[in-house]
């Protein structure tokens, strides 16, 4: 008896069909992207004593808490040239500080430090990056302690930081640099894809806008920063990639 073939299905034809077509737009949208800039900081914008509120919305649009943002100049391990950038986060349930020191020219961290509350007790996490190693200090609820040592790179920029100083790069349209990102208290670090986008309109609780829309890709998600095209620049609204939630922006109140 004759064999007949297999039928295929209109869906798998399609999808075979879409394949060479798929690899081809990929080709030509890598083709089209720019080349990555130089990454190269330029002077602080912002001043001693800024500070930003944020509210927390989750992915259902509903407000789950907020974030008040600080910078400082100086600090207890950098030189009057550094930075100190403290953020706090309040939740229903918990509330998180996180403070990272960073030097003068260039933002490297120096000295990290996060505490996380709930109703379970404290937990806390302390990292001290000298060059391409850094010492995490870490406590749990229960007050045992821990300690662990990471190679990084020597260019290594704290996560938490990055709304803050990408506000210092050149922000036109086009622009495009890679960085290295480190988030101390899961012990990892990613290459990050900085590109500035158009400007665009935006309204949050703090007012209307004209703001740079910033992406920050790494392999697997996308932050979107909306900076202010007025100087200081403030970053008025934060898509995080990580969690997922959203931040708007409350208030702001330059340094002096």
């Amino acid at each position: 008896m004759a064999s007949h073939p297999t039928p295929i299905s209109l869906d798998r034809l399609l999808a075979r069909s879409a394949r060479p077509i798929l690899v081809l737009v990929a080709w030509l949208l890598a083709a089209c992207a720019p080349d990555p800039q130089p990454l190269v900081f330029g002077p602080p914008v912002w001043t001693d004593g800024e500070v930003s509120l944020y509210r927390a919305v989750d992915r259902r649009g509903e407000v789950v808490g907020g974030v008040r943002y600080q910078v400082r100049a100086g600090g207890l391990h950098v030189d009057p040239d550094g930075w100190t950038l403290v953020r706090e986060v309040t939740e229903a349930e918990a509330s998180e500080v996180v403070t990272v020191e960073m030097a003068g020219p260039g933002y490297i961290p120096v000295y990290t430090a996060l505490e996380r509350r709930d109703d379970q007790g404290s937990q806390r996490v302390e990292t001290r990056i000298q060059r391409t190693q850094a010492d995490l200090t870490l406590t749990d609820r229960q007050g045992n302690v821990t300690y662990q040592r990471l190679d990084i790179p020597s260019d290594i920029r704290d996560e938490r930081t990055l709304p803050l100083i990408v506000r210092a790069l050149p922000l036109e349209p086009g622009y495009l640099a890679r960085m290295n990102s480190f988030l101390p208290v899961v012990g990892v670090f990613e290459r990050v894809t900085v590109q500035v986008r158009a400007p665009e309109e935006i309204t949050v609780p703090a007012g209307r806008f004209q703001a740079w829309k910033v992406t920050l890709e790494t392999n697997d998600r996308t932050t979107t920063l909306w900076i202010g095209v007025e100087p200081p620049h403030p970053t008025v609204k934060i898509q995080d990639g990580r969690s997922r939630a959203t931040f708007e922006l409350l208030e702001f109140t330059p340094g002096r």
